[in-house]
Order: structure tokens, then sequence, then C-alpha cells
């Protein structure tokens, strides 16, 4: 049977000292005014907490405090606000028990995977605070007695919304960024597993940080809009479904908000005839089934050359099934709980249509035995669709722990294949010709591709951003660091007494 070890999990509620408040207005930790909801553990379905959303008033309040404070925080010295960045990382690090403890039961996914989720919001929280102090602008005379200067300002007030798979991650990536950049923020916390964005902000706040700069708000679809449509927000971040990024962008636009959307993807691990065999395999297990398949970059495609498609998707097949899935908090278990009883549900009727299909489920496909109604449990799926093409499974973002596998004939059609997604998210291949492999990496239409690796050493500096139907604009890195900033350009004569320019020009 599978279940959680009731002992374990009153461990990790008391380590988790998971927030009793989960708005932030103006520095001040309050209870939401609207509606309740439950945040439960998704292996298991308990409740963890009661959350309560922000009030139409509160999103308002939490907006004009950002605005309040944008000013001041856009004037403070790049040291300070580095300094503030690198207090809350450090504590987090010390924190590590108890961060790791709150995403594991917020989210499900197994506690190795949530240790790498505090590590990489350190680093990124790190890696923000030093960008601070390296933006510049650049200068260049322009003759004539004129200079030309370029700053980095700050945007204003961003609106932020960010994915329940690895929300602590992505308030790292999108908050720290945006604060180190000197704008004021209000985060829409998701609903799925509010409590890693009010905890982010504990951090900032013990750091220092002044009130308004960051602000927490809680609820649903109506709370975002009323987010994306307020006068006072300058800019919206959002990383989600692309079907609701596709909404966000057109509001935001119609608004004349700056925006940046990092969305789903679909993204094909093209495994060639000359690849690293086990290390292919490996990292095509790992490149799916990591968060239970729940990454919008997740290798859920994989192409594999006709001629050792057999012998692949056997071994595949072989090491999927080895996969144990559980009790998150097992260290002994690979893979832990989609994020609610309801994506469980989802993700079977994928599976489902694409057998009625007529696709093959190698293995996989349902609950494990014992899984109870209310627990977020998949067990791994491989699916071969042979020579199908037309399926929903290889247009649609599943996520969920689900691989398809399809055949290719040579290099040209494996991006051929690749290219046929509306997304452009990310990709992989593998193969020991580094000459075909970097051809691949140059035609596939992504923003982010591996070679002989799959998500690996994606660091705090390493630039993502999609293509397509996967969205637009850059985070992480200098780049990212710079989505979040306004370029002004300043001529500047260099006479004392100043240069006039007569009428009909020079």
């Amino acid at each position: 049977m599978l279940q959680s070890d009731p002992t374990v999990f009153a461990r990790a509620v008391e380590t988790a000292r998971l927030p009793r408040a989960h708005t932030l207005i103006d520095g001040i930790f309050v209870d939401g005014g609207g509606q309740i909801f439950s945040d439960v553990f998704p292996a298991t379905g308990t409740q963890i907490a009661e959350v309560r959303s922000s009030s139409p008033g509160q999103v308002s309040d939490a907006v004009s405090a950002a605005r309040q404070a944008f000013p001041a925080w856009a004037d403070s010295s790049a040291t300070t606000r580095a300094a503030i960045l690198d207090r809350a990382a450090d504590t987090m690090l010390r924190d590590m028990d108890r961060l790791t403890a709150l995403v594991t039961l917020d989210n499900g996914k197994t506690s190795p995977e949530a240790s790498f989720d505090v590590v990489s919001s350190t680093s990124l929280t790190k890696s923000a605070a030093g960008w601070a102090s390296r933006m510049r602008g650049s200068t260049l005379p322009l003759g004539d007695g004129y200079v030309e200067m370029t700053w980095r300002e700050p945007v204003g007030v961003v609106a932020i919304f960010m994915p329940f798979n690895a929300p602590l991650m992505f308030c790292a990536m999108k908050i720290a960024a945006a604060i180190a950049m000197g704008n004021t923020v209000v985060v829409k916390s998701p609903e799925k597993s509010p409590l890693a964005a009010i905890a982010f902000a504990e951090y900032l706040v013990e750091a220092g940080l002044p009130n308004g700069v960051v602000n927490i708000v809680q609820g649903f679809a109506d709370v975002g809009t009323a987010l994306v449509s307020s006068p006072e927000v300058d800019m919206v971040s959002f990383t989600g479904s692309s079907t609701v990024g596709a909404r966000v962008g057109s509001d935001s636009v119609a608004g004349l908000k700056r925006v940046l959307l990092e969305l789903g993807g679909k993204s094909a691990n093209i495994i060639f005839d000359d690849a690293p065999f086990d290390s292919a395999v490996e990292g095509s297990v790992g490149a799916i089934f990591r968060n239970s398949g729940q990454r919008c970059f997740s290798g859920s495609r994989i192409l594999v050359q006709e001629n050792i498609a057999d012998r692949f998707i056997e071994s595949l097949v072989a090491k999927t099934r080895s996969l144990r899935v559980g009790d998150p908090f097992d260290p002994n278990i690979d893979i832990g709980s989609l994020i609610t009883a309801q994506d469980v549900s989802r993700v079977r009727s994928i599976v489902r249509d694409a057998e009625e299909a007529g696709a093959k489920v190698l293995c996989g496909g349902d609950s494990p035995t014992g899984a109870t109604p209310e627990s977020g449990y998949f067990l791994p799926t491989v699916i071969d669709v042979g020579d199908l093409t037309d399926l929903a499974i290889l247009r649609e973002e599943t996520f969920g722990p689900v691989v398809t596998v399809q055949r290719f004939t040579d290099t040209n059609h494996a991006i051929d294949i690749a290219n046929t997604s509306e997304y452009g998210l990310a990709g992989g291949c593998w193969t020991s010709d580094l000459a075909k492999a970097l051809t691949v990496a140059r035609r596939i239409e992504t923003g982010y591709f591996w070679i002989n690796s799959y998500a690996g050493a994606a660091g705090p500096e390493s630039t993502i951003g999609g293509r397509k139907s996967s969205g637009f604009g850059t985070e992480k890195g200098e780049d990212g660091m710079l989505a979040y900033t306004a370029i002004k350009t300043v001529i500047m004569s260099e006479s004392s007494t100043g240069t006039v320019i007569p009428m009909g020009g020079r």
C-alpha cells in the first residue's frame, strides 16, 4: 500500500514552520479577506494550511504599496539592494531543512528535488544581488561637443505570476531579479502551491527589505486579472501555461505594459544511433520524470533513430519500470506526486485518449496499486506512437510523467519532427558527432538546448527564454536582469554654457 508515515509527516510539518498569514501588504503579513481554500499535501490530500484569498481591496492596497515604495527603492544604492538579497539568501541556506520540508509539503515533489529547489533559489538570489552592482550603461562621444549616455533604470511596479511546480525557485528568479534592478513587485502566489512565495518574502523582510517593495497576494484568476488590469502596474512577468499566458499577454499589451512570458513546452529529446547509449537512456528518464514530469522544459517527446529504436525503447521501459513512486519524504523514492488528484485524472485521460487513437502504452498509464483517490500518485509512463503523427499527446503539454516515443530516419527528419511543435522552449540531442549536434542545435527552434545531457548544469547565469507558443523574453543571467530595466538615452552638451541648435537644424 502507498501511504505516508504519519510520524514523518508530523515531523515535516513541525520542521516546515508553515506561514500563518499568507498575504503581505506594505511590510505587514495579514490574513486574506476573500474566500478560504485548502493547501494540501499532494501525496495524501491531507490539509496542511487553510489559506484565504486576498480581497479586491487588498490587491489594490498591495499595488498602491508597491507604487508608493517605488521612488525610494529605485533611488536606493545597488549596494543596499545587494546586501539585503545576500542576507536573505544566506538565511535561506541556513534554513535548508525548513524550506525543503515546506516545498515538499506544499508541492509533493521528493525531498531531494525540494532541496535542489532551495539551493537553486539561494543561487539565483545571490546572482541577482551580484547583478545589482554590475548593471552598467554606456557612453559614446558624438563629436561636435556632445556625449551620449545610456542608463538602465527600473521599469516600475512589476506584477509577478509564477507556476506551482517550483514556486520557491521562481520567486528567486523573478522577485530577486526585479527588486535587484530597483523595481517593486506584487506577486500572485500560485493557488495550488501557495506557501513558498510568502516564505520567501519572510526572508526578505527579515533581511531588512523596506515596506512595500515586495507584496504577496493569494487567490485565483480574479486576483490575476485585477493585477494585469491595474493602471499602476508597469510590467507583467508571467510563467505558466500557454493558454493563460496568451490571455495575460494580450491584456498586458492592451494596457501598454511591458510583458515577459515563459510558457509551456513540448520539448524533443533526440537520440541518434551514435549516441552514448546508456547515458542517453538514463538522461532521457531524468529529462521527463523529474518532478513527476511537471516541468515546462521536460523532454516529453523522445525521438529515436529507427535502427536503434527497439533496443532503446526496451532499455527505456526497463529503466522506467524500476522507478519507485511513493511518499516524497521517503529517501528511497524516485517520484513523488502530481500536484492534485484532479491532475491525475487529467493525465490519465490524456494517456487513455492516445491509446484509443492507436498508440501503445508500454508501461504505466495509471495510478500505482494502493494509491488513494485523494493522492497525486501516477506511474511513469512510456507511450510508443508508432507512425501516428496527429495525436493530441504529441501537440499538447501533458505536464505529467508521460513520454512519447517516435522514430526518425536521419538528421533532417529528426529536425522536422522536432520543429512541428507549436512550442519552442527547450530540447536536446545525444550523439558522438559534435558537428552534427551543433547543426541540430542551430536548427531546432527553441530557446534552450542540451547536447549529450538534458537539464544539466543550468546554473543561475544560464539565460532561458522561449520561442513560438513558449513565450518571449528572457530570465536569468545578464539578459534576464535587463528584462526588468528600461533604457534611457541622455545626450549632453560638453559646453558649460549650453549649446543652442539653430532653427532649421545644424
